[in-house]
């Protein structure tokens, strides 16, 4: 890091990722703000937001219904931005993290009209995350919606169910399904975030959240909906890297060919000092040659 030319070349591949991020976040923007406006043209103003989210709901799974079906046993559809990075682009173009990219696009499509939304992790089998689901908040209530199937559940006066008027009386939606619908998906219990993934230090964080939030906001937490825009992510950490890196760039180039010795103090007195000393030496050395 003490050498001026691998700083510069450091320097240089940070702005380089920078500008490809910026540029893969407005690419990833521009499809989804596409596909939201063909949802806009069919929304009329008798709509209302139950409706409006699943018209929702219903483009996402023709979309990635006619995707999941050329890639999702496709093996060879891996690298660094499929196995790493994993932005909602690669979800939106092939599906082929199955019910996960079916609930990413919808998670990331209603936040595009500002519903607020989470993830939830079926348990099925005495297993958890079995299949994924999208819950969205209308009116003051948390609404399931199973993009995968196509599928949401209606109350008996007509409203959208939520995951626990699902799971409290599975007997009468379970008349709700599709044909194709897998039936070990009983809606048994659903979380948000897996709080045994770290041992220790995720029970112990969740602990520490109970205490301050409450166990019931911590139990409705879902940390994954605020990584839908992961280039806008990885572009906030690649600049959180490069400010102190051009900063001490800069520092070592003033030290080493600003001022006389390199332990002269960096201040702003001493930079204003030595460029004035600079550019008077440079115009003298001009009359001298003239």
């Amino acid at each position: 890091m003490g050498n001026l030319y691998f700083l510069t070349f450091f320097n240089g591949f940070l702005i380089a990722s920078l500008f490809y991020l910026r540029t893969e976040s407005n690419y990833e923007n521009e499809l989804f703000l596409a596909i939201q406006h063909n949802i806009t043209k069919q929304i009329s103003p008798k709509d209302n937001e139950d409706s409006v989210v699943i018209k929702v709901m219903h483009t996402c799974h023709t979309l990635l219904s006619n995707r999941s079906s050329v890639f999702e046993n496709d093996e060879s559809l891996d690298g660094f931005k499929v196995d790493y990075m994993h932005p909602a682009t690669i979800d939106l173009m092939t599906a082929k993290g199955a019910c996960g990219s079916y609930s990413m696009v919808l998670a990331r499509l209603l936040q595009n009209y500002n519903y607020p939304v989470r993830i939830g992790q079926m348990k099925s089998g005495g297993v958890f995350a079995a299949h994924n689901i999208i819950e969205t908040q209308i009116n003051g209530r948390w609404i399931v919606l199973d993009p995968t199937f196509n599928l949401y559940f209606l109350t008996p006066d007509n409203k959208l169910a939520t995951f626990n008027d699902v799971k409290n009386n599975w007997s009468f939606y379970s008349k709700q399904v599709p044909a194709n619908y897998d039936m070990k998906y009983k809606y048994d219990d659903v979380r948000y975030m897996n709080w045994e993934k770290i041992p220790f230090i995720f029970p112990a964080a969740k602990k520490i959240f109970s205490f301050f939030w409450g166990k019931e906001r911590v139990d409705n937490f879902c940390l994954r909906v605020h990584f839908l825009r992961m280039y806008d992510f990885y572009f906030y950490f690649v600049l959180f890297i490069y400010i102190p890196v051009l900063l001490f760039t800069l520092k070592r180039i003033i030290k080493t060919k600003l001022f006389p010795t390199y332990d002269t103090p960096v201040t702003l007195r001493n930079i204003v000092k030595y460029i004035k000393l600079r550019a008077s030496n440079e115009s003298l050395n001009r009359s001298v040659n003239s």
